[in-house]
């Protein structure tokens, strides 16, 4: 063999034996892809509340209220309870999820340590969907509700809009009017007047399929 035939067997050798690294390292190596993976979500928020009751009864009972950081419970404060007390609370719950959402009546729980819980009512009226463009004050359930007028001691309403019954889906973006009665049966002990209770109502997430 002479020396250019040498000279290039070697230099062939060389070129394959790099191709050949090269191949083997780069399918051993390990590939790392960082990024930001967008899941789709349900979130139904408590976007805007009213708490509203008689003159009567805001004479002789307290009550405060407080959203919770997350927008997805409402927590009343009740002092001096007394039978066929009660309370409406309005919630506008909007759909901020990605999909949509069952809307479904809210949860309850209360912070009862006397025990009365078994002595309160509730009814729900929903009202919607609403696009989420639509303003709050063009609605005639939501817009100067009073007590004694849309809303009444008995737990009935007067709007000439009719609620839907849930379960019904709401997309995502869209308003849901939820007003909830909350009332005092007549057999709640009298001790009731000077204790407190809190009542918890939470809204539910339920994906629609």
């Amino acid at each position: 063999m002479t020396i250019t035939k040498i000279s290039a067997f070697f230099m062939t050798l060389i070129v394959t034996l790099s191709i050949v690294g090269f191949a083997y390292a780069h399918w051993s190596d390990k590939v790392q892809i960082e990024g930001t993976v967008k899941m789709a979500h349900i979130l139904m928020s408590i976007k805007s509340q009213k708490v509203l009751s008689s003159k009567e009864i805001e004479r002789y009972s307290t009550i405060t209220y407080e959203v919770s950081a997350d927008e997805h419970t409402l927590t009343l404060t009740c002092t001096n309870l007394k039978p066929c007390w009660f309370v409406w609370i309005g919630l506008v719950t909007q759909n901020q999820g990605t999909l949509p959402v069952n809307v479904k009546p809210p949860k309850y729980s209360y912070e009862d340590p006397n025990g009365f819980q078994d002595h309160f009512e509730t009814k729900e009226y929903f009202y919607g969907p609403y696009p989420e463009a639509t303003g709050l004050g063009t609605l005639e359930v939501w817009r100067d509700v009073k007590v004694d007028n849309q809303l009444k001691s008995d737990g009935s309403v007067t709007f000439t809009t009719t609620p839907k019954t849930p379960p019904f889906v709401a997309d995502p973006g869209e308003k849901v009017v939820i007003w909830i009665w909350v009332h005092c049966k007549a057999d709640i002990p009298n001790n009731a007047q000077s204790k407190t209770i809190k009542i918890i109502i939470t809204i539910v997430d339920d994906l629609a399929i």
